[in-house]
C-alpha cells in the first residue's frame, strides 16, 4: 500500500498514513508537511493473546456496572444479620451471653441493676436453664434490656433495608448502623472476657466482636450511597453516572440509583 504502513498498539490494528496532503495554509513549509500524518484506526485484530484480553475486559466492564446491584446486596445481607442477631436477643441464652459486654461498657452498664463483675458467678452455658442463675438475671434486668436491644436492632436493620426504595430511610439506618457498630467494636477495649490473655489472642467473644469491622465497612458503603441518591434529588443537574466514557461506551462505575437496582 503506497505511502502507508500497518502497526499493532495495544492489540489494536492501525493503518498509518504516511503521505502528505498539499495543505494551503502550509504550502511551502516542507517541515511541516513531513511531520503531518493521518492515522485511521482499522478493525480489532484478534491475533494470539488478544481475544482473552478483549474477553476479559468485558467481563470487568460487566462486573463494574453491577456496582448499584451489590451495594442494594450489602443492604440486604446487613438486614438479614439484624434481624436474625436482634431476634435472638428474644431468646434466655442470647440475652444471657451479652451480659460481660453489657456490663463493662462504660456507656451501657447503668442498664442493669448488678455491677460487674458479680454476674461472673451466674453465667448460663449457652441452652442450659439453672433456675438460680435464671431468676438473678431476671433481678439484673438482663432479659428486658435484652428485649429492649433486640427491637433496636431489628428496627435499624428495616430502615436500613428501605434504603432500597427510600434513599432518607436508608441513610438514617445506615448511620444508626455506623454507630452501633463503633459501640460493639469498644467492647473489645473494655471487656475483658474479649481476650485470651492480650493482644491479639481473642477469646471467642472478641472474635465474634472483631467481625462488626465488616458491618461498620458495610454501613459506611450504604451511607454514602444514600447520600448521593439525596444530593442527586437535592440538586438533579449533579451527575447520575449514567453518561457515556470516554469511548462512546458506558462508564465502568456509576453512581448507585434505586433505577439501576
Amino acid at each position: 500500500m503506497a505511502g502507508k504502513r500497518t502497526l499493532l498498539k495495544n492489540g489494536i490494528v492501525m493503518i498509518v498514513d504516511e503521505s502528505v496532503a498539499d495543505f494551503p495554509e502550509h504550502r511551502g513549509d516542507e517541515r511541516e508537511r513531513g511531520d503531518r500524518r493521518q492515522i485511521q484506526p482499522a478493525e480489532p485484530s484478534y491475533l494470539p493473546g488478544t481475544r482473552a484480553h478483549h474477553r476479559m475486559r468485558s467481563y470487568l466492564k460487566w462486573l463494574a456496572r453491577r456496582q448499584p446491584c451489590f451495594i442494594h446486596l450489602v443492604r440486604i445481607a446487613i438486614f438479614v444479620v439484624m434481624a436474625w442477631i436482634g431476634g435472638l436477643k428474644f431468646v434466655p441464652y442470647e440475652a444471657e451471653s451479652i451480659v460481660p459486654f453489657v456490663a463493662n461498657s462504660p456507656v451501657m452498664k447503668f442498664f442493669y441493676a448488678k455491677p460487674a463483675p458479680e454476674y461472673k458467678q451466674y453465667m448460663n452455658k449457652e441452652g442450659e436453664l439453672v433456675p438460680k442463675n435464671r431468676e438473678w438475671h431476671q433481678e439484673n434486668r438482663t432479659y428486658v434490656f435484652a428485649d429492649a436491644l433486640g427491637t433496636v436492632i431489628i428496627a435499624i436493620g428495616i430502615l436500613l433495608l428501605l434504603g432500597l426504595f427510600s434513599p432518607k430511610l436508608g441513610f438514617v439506618g445506615a448511620l444508626l448502623a455506623v454507630g452501633m457498630s463503633f459501640v460493639t467494636l469498644s467492647f473489645l477495649i473494655t471487656t475483658p472476657e474479649a481476650w485470651v490473655s492480650h493482644f491479639p489472642y481473642l477469646a471467642g467473644g472478641g472474635r465474634l466482636v472483631v467481625k462488626d469491622l465488616i458491618m461498620l465497612s458495610g454501613a459506611l458503603v450504604c451511607l454514602s450511597s444514600s447520600a448521593q441518591e439525596l444530593l442527586r434529588s437535592m440538586d438533579p443537574r449533579l451527575p447520575d453516572g449514567r453518561g457515556a466514557g470516554p469511548d462512546g461506551a458506558e462508564p465502568l462505575a456509576r453512581i448507585p440509583s434505586r433505577d439501576h437496582a
